[in-house]
């Protein structure tokens, strides 16, 4: 897991224990048995330019795998629910991993967005660990400028946990996606103040 910077990666608690390659895929799925909770809905959020792109580059480079985008998860004893901008199930162990764009604002309003002084992502990060899923958070810079090392990213995720790198070598030699921070409500404030979004949203997809 980074520290203030993107990607954040947080393991499923049942599989911290595959991350050092005693046990793999056999085990692991045996592990997952019954312990991962599963969407029960989709979502209806509004899916952006950079989501659909996204979308495409990991159906590419994931195939016979089970990738859903804007799925919805109940939150027990709340009306609201979670919304997973992505879902990744590793077909032979198991694993999955919820796959998230982090925007610093809001395009309409410019509200900030998962801001580290703001703990809603890791209440959110709470539920999706205690159900056994894996969370891995780029921000939306990272996958318009870098999909595919957004990409190698989770494949080399899959490889470290379930031993199956078949992805990874095919990526492997892709540069590595560039680190961005995390940043604060008063930084959001200050991108959406200078149309930060539009730095790169419009040069990628105008």
């Amino acid at each position: 897991m980074s520290t203030g910077y993107y990607p954040v990666i947080l393991y499923p608690p049942l599989a911290r224990q595959f991350a050092q390659g005693y046990e793999r895929q056999e085990h692991l799925k045996a592990s997952f048995q019954g312990c991962v909770t599963l969407p029960d809905g989709n979502g209806t959020a509004k899916q952006g330019v950079s989501e659909k792109n996204f979308f495409r580059h990991l159906l590419s480079a994931f195939p016979g795998n089970l990738i859903c985008q804007a799925v919805e998860f109940e939150i027990p004893g709340y009306p609201l629910r979670y919304s997973a901008d992505f879902i990744l199930y590793h077909h032979s162990s198991g694993l999955a991993l919820d796959i998230e764009i982090d925007e610093p604002y809001a395009g309409d309003t410019g509200k900030p967005h998962h801001c580290t002084d703001v703990d809603d992502d890791k209440i959110r990060n709470r539920f999706f660990l205690t159900r056994n899923w894996g969370v891995v958070r780029f921000a939306e810079i990272q996958v318009v400028s870098h999909p595919w090392g957004c990409c190698k990213v989770i494949a080399q995720i899959i490889a470290r946990l379930t031993g199956d790198n078949s992805v990874f070598m095919l990526l492997q030699n892709l540069a590595d996606v560039p680190l961005q921070k995390c940043w604060t409500r008063r930084e959001a404030r200050l991108m959406a103040k200078n149309n930060y979004r539009q730095s790169y949203l419009q040069s990628r997809y105008q």
